[in-house]
């Protein structure tokens, strides 16, 4: 346990919220806190709670930056990102996507993600059903006897490309009696046959296809969040009775009969899935949900909305069908429904007014702290010192985050040097924060050191007022114009 997390018990005040949170409390709003501070606290209710938790924010790099926080505190933790939905037949997005998705939604359903990371655009869109997505797992164990063909045909069912030698995830070979599965870009599990009992399961380096640990069973988990449902004929008849016999339409069905059917989901998801859920109904058992900043939350949850009537609108005025998953994007209110079923906890910079019903429930349960941002950069290292100095005379937990073992070196000589022989009242830790920050309700100043050593001063971008409000007018224009291209070029 890290100095930041440990210290928090040491006041009443965060015993006090977490016995709330404890006896099942909510919403709660914590408000004053600093970006980094936000995270601290996050992951310090998991900690002491022994819950895990989702942290819902507002845009991607938003998301990206509380990722890179959380890096300091636990290396158990999982980003699920928004999909790019198709609105052509022809399929774009980035394979680390697919992949950064799945391998969350497995880690929820396998109880391994302690901390789960998205963002309002990744909850708004509706995906496949926990049911359906998991009624097909792969549980082996030694000496299990097994059908080799029903295997072949499970992997294949899960999402997993056959092919010569594994190379990458969602990879599967079988070459003779041994079958290699590529469970992420550097394992695998080996399972080796005898006839057709399993003789040993071990894990493998893909890098170099070499054995490492014997284990005695594994659950093989889906490679593609995009399992079938049904039969490839149930879902064609479907897509049939609902979009009639038009010619665009028999090709469709034809390639989905004929097993190309990835770049038709979009377009039929909702018959290719009956059941739908989002990414709520996967944590609501077992999660708490931490809302960043619920006002921007709130507005880039109406601006994609209506971006996305826009996109809608292009689309049916260029006569092209409307995609039914972008069809099915959950708006605002629905949003607030759904996680009215999970223990809520709102994190807010400023004591905001009421954004709506349940923020109103929130506030009235809220804690408010004094919290404020330490930055230091390159060449105040003298400012640097007058503050632990000032802190060390008000007897301060300070902890500093230089960033790597060799600034960490240094700064210990230098402050031993600078200050006293005798440093041991001050943490100093290679890990690093975005922000430092200093909290007066726990006496404790976070200094993140990291900029002080680099090779050039870090410069402060000024961010405009849409951007700040969640992207607002920026990206609603790149989105239209990325769509004007793809329809010039789908035209020509």
């Amino acid at each position: 346990m890290n100095e930041i997390v440990k210290v928090l018990p040491n006041f009443r005040k965060f015993n006090d919220y977490i016995s709330n949170v404890k006896n099942g409390l909510s919403p709660i709003m914590l408000s004053g806190l600093t970006d980094s501070a936000k995270v601290q606290f996050s992951y310090s209710t998991s900690f002491y709670t022994e819950k895990p938790i989702c942290i819902i924010t507002y845009n991607e790099m938003q998301a990206r930056k509380i990722l890179k926080d959380l890096e300091y505190f636990s290396d158990n933790v999982c980003y699920f990102p928004r999909r790019e939905i198709l609105a052509y037949d022809y399929l774009s997005e980035s394979k680390d996507i697919s992949y950064d998705r799945i391998n969350c939604l497995n880690s929820i359903y396998d109880k391994k993600a302690k901390v789960v990371v998205t963002t309002i655009e990744a909850v708004s869109q509706e995906i496949v059903s926990k049911e359906t997505l998991y009624n097909n797992v792969i549980d082996l164990k030694e000496n299990m006897t097994i059908d080799l063909d029903d295997i072949k045909l499970k992997l294949n069912e899960l999402g997993y490309e056959r092919c010569d030698l594994v190379e990458q995830t969602s990879e599967y070979s079988v070459r003779g009696g041994i079958i290699d599965i590529a469970i992420s870009s550097k394992k695998g599990i080996r399972i080796e046959l005898w006839g057709d009992e399993i003789d040993s399961i071990r894990e493998f380096d893909i890098s170099n296809q070499r054995s490492t640990d014997k284990i005695k069973k594994v659950t093989i988990y889906p490679a593609s969040e995009f399992v079938l449902e049904d039969s490839l004929k149930n879902i064609a008849e479907r897509i049939t009775s609902k979009s009639g016999q038009d010619e665009k339409t028999l090709e469709d069905i034809e390639s989905i009969k004929q097993g190309d059917y990835l770049n038709k989901i979009d377009k039929y998801f909702n018959s290719f899935y009956q059941k739908r859920q989002t990414i709520i109904d996967y944590l609501k058992d077992d999660y708490m949900i931490f809302l960043d900043e619920i006002g921007k939350i709130k507005a880039r949850s109406e601006n994609i909305i209506k971006d996305n009537s826009n996109v809608i609108k292009t689309l049916v005025e260029k006569k092209r069908e409307v995609p039914e998953a972008l069809a099915n994007l959950r708006d605002y209110i629905k949003f607030l429904e759904e996680i009215k079923k999970v223990q809520t906890i709102y994190l807010e910079k400023q004591d905001i007014g009421f954004v709506d019903k349940q923020s109103m429930h929130a506030k009235r349960n809220g804690y408010s702290f004094s919290y404020r941002e330490v930055n230091f950069f390159r060449s105040s290292m003298d400012l640097c010192i007058q503050e632990i100095q000032k802190a060390r005379k008000d007897k301060k937990t300070i902890v500093i985050l230089a960033g790597n073992k060799n600034n960490e070196k240094k700064l210990r000589e230098l402050l031993e040097e600078k200050i006293s022989s005798d440093i041991s009242d001050i943490t100093i830790e290679s890990g690093e924060l975005s922000t430092g920050f200093e909290s007066f309700d726990f006496n404790l100043l976070v200094i993140s050191a990291k900029d002080i050593f680099s090779s050039s001063p870090r410069k402060r971008r000024k961010l405009s007022q849409e951007f700040k409000q969640g992207e607002t007018i920026i990206f609603s224009d790149l989105k239209m114009r990325r769509l004007y291209c793809s329809q010039n070029k789908w035209n020509r």
